[in-house]
């Protein structure tokens, strides 16, 4: 990841941009800032980009989408689809879609600031999707350090949200066979696809992240289909 100089006045924020990408995305100096787990996401979606055509050419939610960071690093490599992030905290979420205008992808990419749990209580129905990205938080409260800052414990710990709400979320805004993509700590996989079939997504594809020198996973990445047939395809693990 490539520091830069801020361009905007706004002491409190910083621009980034990550290599191989000609993107510029603003994120707080010293709030939550993204990590390398969307590029892990991102690559193990374009690593599929054939095997998931059908999904990832239509319409693709994002799921708590922070700065936008998600949507920002596939658009250019999906031109086809478009994206809308969801976003419950209002700093992230205006950074989000002024990184959206900064980048030139306004007809690409919509920002909507609101609580996805909310979304999914009210009584019109939404649009559907054919695919779902989410880079969740996924520290349980109860495990570890929770972090003094807000905008860092929203945005890492199961504070707003928990495995069960957000795979009740994507079934809901997905579209029939729709696409959930994800990423989780690897010693959680067990919860995650109870919660994934509890809901009706079909875990379908899984990959291992390996820290170097290392047998044990530490995190995973996987894709689960809406209303999918049983059967699993888990890829080469990816070593980092």
């Amino acid at each position: 990841m490539v520091m830069a100089k801020p361009i905007t006045s706004d002491p409190a924020t910083t621009i980034e941009r990550p290599p191989d990408c000609e993107l510029e995305i603003e994120q707080p100096a010293k709030g939550y800032r993204y990590n390398q787990d969307p590029f892990h996401l991102v690559q193990f979606i374009n690593d599929h980009t054939e095997q998931w055509q059908a999904q990832l050419k239509g319409n693709c939610l994002d799921l708590g989408c922070g700065v936008g960071i998600l949507p920002l690093l596939l658009a250019r490599t999906l031109p086809d689809t478009r994206f809308t992030g969801i976003e419950i905290q209002d700093e992230l979420a205006r950074l989000a879609s002024a990184n959206v205008k900064r980048n030139q992808l306004s007809e690409q990419i919509k920002i909507i600031h609101a609580d996805y749990r909310d979304m999914c209580r009210e009584a019109s129905g939404h649009e559907r999707f054919q695919s779902i990205i989410c880079n969740p938080p996924y520290y349980s409260m109860t495990s570890g350090r929770i972090n003094p800052c807000p905008q860092k414990r929203i945005a890492r710990h199961e504070q707003t949200t928990n495995p069960e709400n957000l795979t009740r979320a994507a079934a809901y805004f997905l579209s029939r066979k729709g696409l959930f993509i994800t990423l989780f700590p690897a010693e959680r996989l067990l919860e995650l696809t109870t919660h994934l079939k509890a809901a009706k997504l079909e875990p379908k594809h899984l990959r291992f992240i390996h820290p170097e020198n290392s047998d044990r996973a530490s995190m995973l990445l996987l894709a689960a289909r809406k209303n999918g047939a049983p059967g699993i395809i888990i890829d080469k693990p990816l070593t980092i």
